[in-house]
This record gives C-alpha cells, structure tokens and sequence, in this order.
C-alpha cells in the first residue's frame, strides 16, 4: 500500500479547464504507475469538473491522493449548493454526471468541511488503485440507468 499526499491544481471557471483537469490527473496517474485507472478516473474528474464549471462558475480545485489502495479524487468549489442525482428523461442532454460517478466509482460523496481549503463545497470519488473491482458497468444500460 502507497499513501500519497494530495496532489492539486486549482483552476478557473472557464470550459477549457475541463480538459486540463483531465490532463492533470492523467499525469498523476502515470507519475504513479497507475495506468488501470487512468481512464476512469479521467473521466469522472471531467464529469466533476464540467459541474463545477456549469453549476458552481466559480474557481475550483482538483485535488488527487492514493491512499488505502484507493485513488480518491476531491472536487472543490465556491457553491454551497450540494450534488444531487438528477433523474433525466431519455432524450435530456445533460443532467447524468452524478450518476456516472455513481456507477463507476467504489465510492463518492461530499468533501467532509475540515477537508475543503477555504472552498464552500467538494464532491469526491475513489477507485481502487489496481483497478480491481473497478465498475463492470458496460454502458449498454445507460439511458435505462441514468
């Protein structure tokens, strides 16, 4: 078992942040051998960063530790407004980014208060580090689960 201090970058509200979150993880995850999860773990910080950019618009933070055999991803930002799982008809556009983390994460939840570095709120998520027991969730029930 590795324990790693968190790693974090903090980024504006804009749409292009999105994909440098994604960037920054992907490093992490390489700079730690992780290649299993790095997929995974991309796109959920995407899914948690687009929220911050759309729902919070106001700048925000990734932070990304291993530790437990786990790879746990916060996402910090200014909104007080928690996360809630939307239930979407079949033909909404947006609105399934919660439930994806659901699905393909061990675990996710809200960032506990002593943990948010002066941010209002975080969303987190942890998968395991080998990639075990890793969501065998195949996407072919995605409208029907989401």
């Amino acid at each position: 078992m590795t324990v790693r201090d968190p790693v974090r970058l903090d980024l504006q509200a804009q749409p292009a942040s999105v994909s440098e979150a994604r960037r920054f993880v992907r490093r992490v995850l390489t700079d730690w051998d992780l290649p299993e999860v790095i997929d995974t773990v991309a796109l959920l910080t995407s899914e948690l960063a687009t929220n911050a950019v759309l729902h919070a618009r106001t700048p925000y933070a990734v932070l990304v530790q291993r530790d437990n055999g786990d790879v746990r991803v916060d996402v910090l930002d200014g909104s007080e407004v928690a996360p809630w799982r939307r239930k979407n008809t079949q033909l909404a556009a947006t609105g399934r980014g919660v439930a994806m983390v659901e699905r393909l994460s061990t675990a996710w939840g809200s960032t506990p208060a002593e943990d948010l570095q002066g941010f209002a709120k975080g969303v987190w998520f942890a998968v395991p580090a080998s990639g075990v027991g890793e969501s065998t969730w195949d996407g072919r029930d995605w409208l029907d689960g989401l």
